[in-house]
């Protein structure tokens, strides 16, 4: 089977094309870079030509693209996706009814959204970890940070550019709002605390426009983009500055991330790490790895808490309704629901050394056994067998 896949920068893209060649298929990547992912006239008949020639069986992509399912759909083709990121706004669109799409999504509410609104071929699968990759990673020996955590701070996003332009009254409605999901593990209310004059009124000072044939709803959109990435934005600093604050002074927290200029007290912060060659190595040679989910992931299990567990890192994330479906609390992993338990626990596991090294190893040996690339893309070649693709 011949697949052509679209290659943009997702962190497991190289993961996932390997997992996909070891089982058989012949990969061929579509470097043509989507400039506008919902409409493009133009991409979608350049490829739809491209597979009227009869090449491929199959387009695939991380991430669903409108363009890609509206090109696959025009030359009669299938069109499958792996889901990586929440809430993925494009696929609130037209084109994803089309019977040629097959959508794997890693994120189970997602899943059952979609499937009630009446799409047919979409399937719940969780993201993975190469664990084949892993195993041959050369680690460095010791143990150089007390805690970690690797990732965006989000403090550049659509709040901060319109928070000066708010109406005291309205600044004060979306801070409510901000701290009340704060005070949520596991779920997310900010769609709720929307009112219609709220999004009337953020609707003029953003000037959001959405494509004609996006269906998702205007609460959707500004809980997403507005109020969700600076929800993630405060929990992120705020936690670990309290954990700086909290922890004996030889335990110090690091941060590896792409924001800049940004100064919390008590933090080491470090420049971002390479995915593959560099972040092993921090999670391996970490006491805890933190992981702390953005609330536009509903129930899903983002992909950093995977590549944790498999580096044989020990994991220590915000609360997620997955994770039990996978792991045990106490064996595997561990959760907190708060600040509060965030420091507690933290303190704990930084004093129980054999109990914490023994829980990695347990989350490691789990996830090389059942969920590694080739247990997860075996199980989307099984769905497309029984599709007949």
């Amino acid at each position: 089977m011949n697949i052509l896949f679209y290659q943009w920068n997702a962190y497991n893209l190289s993961d996932t094309r390997w997992a996909l060649e070891q089982k058989g298929y012949t990969v061929t990547m579509l470097t043509d870079p989507i400039a506008n992912p919902e409409e493009d006239a133009d991409y979608t008949h350049r490829l739809a030509e491209r597979l009227s020639g009869g090449d491929y069986d199959f387009v695939f992509s991380l991430n669903y693209f409108p363009v890609l399912a509206e090109g696959c759909h025009q030359a009669s083709r299938p069109y499958v996706c792996w889901n990586c990121d929440g809430s993925l706004l494009a696929m609130y669109h037209a084109s994803v009814f089309y019977p040629t799409n097959v959508i794997f999504t890693f994120d189970y509410k997602n899943y059952k959204e979609f499937q009630a609104l009446g799409v047919t071929n979409i399937f719940h699968l969780p993201l993975a970890v190469n664990t084949h990759r892993l195993e041959r990673q050369p680690f460095s020996t010791g143990t150089d940070y007390s805690v970690s955590f690797v990732g965006n701070l989000y403090e550049k996003n659509t709040y901060q550019e319109i928070k000066d332009r708010l109406p005291d009254y309205l600044a004060g409605y979306l801070r409510g709002a901000i701290n009340a999901q704060k005070l949520v593990s596991g779920g997310n209310m900010l769609e709720l605390l929307l009112t219609d004059d709220i999004v009337a009124e953020l609707e003029e000072l953003s000037c959001y426009h959405k494509s004609e044939q996006s269906f998702a709803g205007i609460k959707q959109l500004f809980a997403t983009t507005i109020l969700g990435f600076q929800t993630a934005s405060e929990e992120r600093q705020e936690n670990l500055a309290a954990l700086a604050a909290h922890l004996e002074p030889d335990c110090k927290v690091h941060l590896f991330t792409r924001s800049d200029g940004l100064y919390l007290p008590g933090v080491i912060s470090h420049p971002p790490v390479d995915y593959q060659e560099e972040m092993p190595d921090i999670f391996r040679k970490s006491k805890v790895n933190l992981n702390m989910t953005i609330p536009n992931i509903t129930t899903g299990i983002p992909l950093r808490a995977w590549d944790i567990l498999g580096c044989g890192g020990f994991l220590l994330s915000n609360y997620q309704p997955e994770f039990h479906n996978y792991f045990d609390m106490g064996k595997h992993m561990d959760i907190f629901e708060d600040c509060g338990e965030l420091l507690e626990k933290t303190d704990f596991y930084l004093r129980n050394d054999s109990l914490r090294r023994q829980m990695a190893t347990e989350g490691m040996e789990l996830v090389r056994r059942e969920h590694n690339y080739l247990a997860r893309i075996g199980q989307m070649i099984d769905i497309l067998n029984d599709l007949d693709i």
